[in-house]
């Protein structure tokens, strides 16, 4: 059975939870990004509808938003060529990539796939209607700005039974000061298809501002698709990032999410398994310190049967970090035969670190296998003492039980150079100059 059932009905649907102070921010953000507006009808209309997201809306409750509530810059095509950012941040990727900085794409450092079967462009390049809204815009409000204020972004069709060749990275770089970028990206792979994609967002020390980027993803009957997804931002960027993924029969789609530094990221990632026989893993892992914060949102709906879906999330936080994972899993009651695994792990190194973790089981199918579970604890003491009672120093044996603790969603990227960069600069901003040379000799 496909296509039958109704989306889910998220809290914001219901009565909406006004806070005046904070619809009255919202507000002259709103005013304040006039000229970015590119949205029209409904889009605008839920930003009407919908509450401004303050601590009393469910989804937000321990996610902070004060620092949205600031002055933003529109985009200005002078901040490509000053930007310097890399094309490639990953030394020796062989992968067609397309590059945004600060919103606008950068044809120069872009490589854009030539491929029989594929059609990769800027949105700004191709004269069609924009997309319709999704679920999530029709229920949260920044899911809805991003509908209404998204200025760049790509389109990829991959055709029917074409295996893309090397992965294509997309790369968002961030630079200069309170800048606003939205992003928006429509994937669509036919059946029996195959890509592998990855997302890699960077910024230097000195930007600042907010980065809202959507994806669509429609997987047909069939196709695979691998998403590695990194996050490496510095400075004092507020970054957003949705992902709202279809799955028709027999397809599989698997997302790996790595945040290896930000000020303040929150990933919400939803997947809607459409017909019988799909396959989800959504995977990631997130070490945040001093004072960052990561926020995992997670929605998997099982609308059809004879599915599997697998989770697994790990937190490692330091000095006065902060932290969320909320994980749904939905099994709608036609969706027999479901098979769901999630689990989400967290270690708090310092007496200062938080989490908060909402692992959630919402079934109305009877024949079913789901399973959930948290753990939160600090590093094990007793392994730290044998390794370090066989001449291994504290910083090494702790980068030992970080590898340990995370290696799962590491192993899990598709692309392995990815996983090789990864692993390097988690090295080099927690101090662990020979987490290689350890793991290799322990």
């Amino acid at each position: 059975m496909t296509g039958t059932a109704e989306p889910i009905v998220m809290d914001l649907q219901r009565k909406p939870n006004i806070h005046p102070a904070t619809q009255a921010k919202g507000e002259a953000l709103l005013a304040a990004l006039a000229d970015l507006r590119t949205g029209t009808g409904l889009a605008t209309e839920y930003l009407k509808e919908l509450p401004v997201p303050h601590r009393r809306v469910e989804r937000w409750k321990h996610t902070p938003v004060s620092g949205f509530w600031t002055t933003y810059e529109a985009p200005k095509v002078q901040t490509i060529q000053a930007a310097g950012c890399e094309a490639c941040p990953v030394p020796g990727l062989h992968a067609y990539r397309i590059v945004f900085v600060n919103g606008m794409f950068d044809a120069e450092a872009s490589d854009l796939p030539v491929h029989s079967g594929v059609r990769c462009e800027p949105v700004s390049m191709i004269a069609s209607a924009p997309a319709e809204a999704g679920n999530l815009e029709k229920s949260d409000w920044f899911a809805a700005l991003n509908q209404s204020h998204a200025t760049e972004g790509m389109k990829l069709h991959v055709d029917k039974g074409v295996v893309l060749d090397r992965p294509l990275l997309v790369h968002h770089h961030t630079h200069g000061q309170k800048s606003a970028n939205f992003l928006r990206h429509e994937i669509q792979v036919e059946s029996n298809a195959q890509v592998q994609l990855i997302h890699w967002s960077t910024s230097n020390e000195a930007a600042s501002g907010m980065v809202n980027i959507m994806m669509q993803l429609d997987v047909a009957s069939g196709a695979t698709v691998a998403l590695d997804k990194v996050q490496d931002e510095a400075g004092q960027v507020h970054h957003l990032a949705f992902e709202q993924i279809n799955q028709a029969q027999a397809s599989q789609v698997r997302v790996h999410t790595g945040t290896i530094q930000g000020k303040w990221v929150r990933n919400d990632l939803n997947f809607r398994l459409d017909g019988e026989g799909c396959d989800a893993v959504l995977n990631g892992f997130f070490l945040p310190k001093d004072n960052e914060f990561v926020d995992n949102h997670t929605t998997v709906d099982h609308c059809a049967a004879h599915c599997t879906s697998s989770e697994q999330y790990q937190g490692i936080l330091y000095g006065s970090s902060s932290g969320v994972f909320n994980g749904k899993v939905f099994v709608r009651p036609h969706a027999q035969q479901t098979n769901a695994y999630q689990q989400n792990g967290n270690i708090l190194v310092t007496d200062k670190a938080t989490i908060n973790a909402k692992p959630e089981l919402e079934i109305y199918a009877d024949d079913v296998k789901c399973s959930h579970g948290c753990t939160i604890g600090q590093f094990d003491e007793e392994a730290l003492f044998y390794a370090r009672s066989r001449g291994i120093g504290e910083s090494e044996a702790k980068a030992m039980l970080v590898h340990a603790f995370i290696g799962d969603v590491l192993d899990g990227f598709a692309v392995q150079e990815v996983r090789m960069e990864v692993e390097h600069r988690l090295a080099t901003k927690h101090g662990w100059d020979t987490w290689n040379d350890t793991l290799e000799s322990a």
